[in-house]
């Protein structure tokens, strides 16, 4: 069996191995719940229905022939993304397994994809320090992917550098080192490459901010939904009924005077963002592009251009990221049965001929 197979069975599993009374009531909770989900799908779908043709008029929805004329300004792409889990946590440590992968492709999609596995470690968490082990993991994974960032823009050739996850991240993160050297690194990087990261699952809301303020639409059926992410599907979808295919794309917003962007801001790191989907069965990403100076000419939209174009040549059929991101994605995963695994070999090591020491080794796992 391959590991969805096998990921599946062990749910099926979980699902048998309930207690009946127990699965019975929340069964019924479930479908009730799902008829009720069903309806309020019906429901924003006609809401973006009815927005379509107000928030066309802005105009606010692009589509492939925007992008006629626009071509690459290099061939050479980069995927950058890390990836950790946390295991332990008996007696407040905690080993927090971490990897950060960059694909290269060096000529195009035809040339051959160069893998660098960046960094690959084990770090240790004492909770005591950091409350939120999670978090901290986290940081520690995108100190590395910006390690990987400057790497690249100190000794690569101009590119596309495309990251998994948005710009600034973690989002309105205070510590100013980290900041300080994530910017530092992104502002080496645009000199001579283009950048964007791409966020699969946004929960903000920009855009439905911005749109309630627009003329002729109605603030109260806009802020009906839940995140941008929501509303971008459902008005995508209602888009391409209208007769549109391919690739499509919003206008670009300027982000940085948001508040978990000020810091980026401040430190000469400017932000802006468009939704964009390659085909009807693709997620709706969130395009982030860094710039290294207020991002309000022709330049600015010369370059996003070019950039959503990279996005769209390399998003293949059945993915939902850039092929860079995709393939670095796949080779920094890190699983959770893997990082079990290593605690397991961190606790073997510890083993003592000691009885007591046993005992606690024995209660550790």
């Amino acid at each position: 069996m391959d590991y969805r197979t096998i990921v599946d069975v062990k749910r099926k599993m979980d699902f048998n191995l309930t207690e009946h009374e127990t699965l019975v009531k929340l069964v019924d909770d479930a479908q009730k719940k799902g008829t009720n989900a069903q309806k309020e799908m019906v429901r924003l779908g006609n809401n973006a229905a009815k927005l379509l043709s107000p928030i066309q008029k802005l105009p606010f929805l692009l589509g492939d022939s925007d992008l006629k004329g626009v071509g690459p300004k290099t061939k050479c792409a980069v995927g950058i993304d890390g990836s950790f889990q946390t295991v332990g946590g008996i007696g407040g440590i905690w080993y927090a397994p971490i990897s950060v992968a960059m694909i290269v492709f060096p000529n195009g999609a035809q040339s051959k994809a160069q893998v660098r596995i960046f960094s690959a470690g084990i770090e240790q968490i004492k909770e005591q320090e950091e409350h939120n082990p999670n978090r901290a993991a986290s940081i520690f994974m995108l100190s590395g992917e910006t390690k990987a960032i400057e790497y690249w823009a100190v000794n690569g050739t101009p590119a596309y550098v495309l990251i998994d996850g948005p710009i600034v991240d973690p989002p309105g993160y205070p510590e100013e080192g980290y900041v300080k050297d994530r910017c530092n690194a992104i502002r080496k990087c645009l000199r001579t490459n283009y950048m964007v990261g791409c966020v699969k699952r946004s929960r903000d809301n920009f855009f439905i901010e911005y749109l309630k303020h627009q003329k002729g639409i109605g603030a109260a059926t806009i802020q009906d939904f839940p995140s941008d992410q929501h509303l971008m599907l459902f008005l995508f979808t209602a888009f391409r009924r209208s007769g549109h295919s391919g690739p499509i794309f919003t206008k670009w917003m300027n982000v940085s005077d948001d508040q978990a962007y000020k810091a980026y801001s401040k430190n000469g790191i400017h932000v802006v963002s468009l939704y964009f989907q390659k085909s009807t069965n693709s997620q709706a990403l969130r395009l982030d592009i860094p710039f290294a100076k207020n991002p309000a000419d022709d330049e600015t939209e010369r370059a996003v251009l070019h950039i959503v174009r990279t996005a769209s040549d390399w998003t293949y059929p059945g993915h939902d990221y850039p092929l860079p991101i995709f393939l670095a994605h796949q080779k920094c995963n890190i699983r959770e049965g893997c990082a079990e695994v290593l605690y397991d070999e961190i606790l073997t090591r510890t083993t003592t001929s000691d009885p007591s020491s046993q005992t606690v080794q024995m209660l550790l796992r």
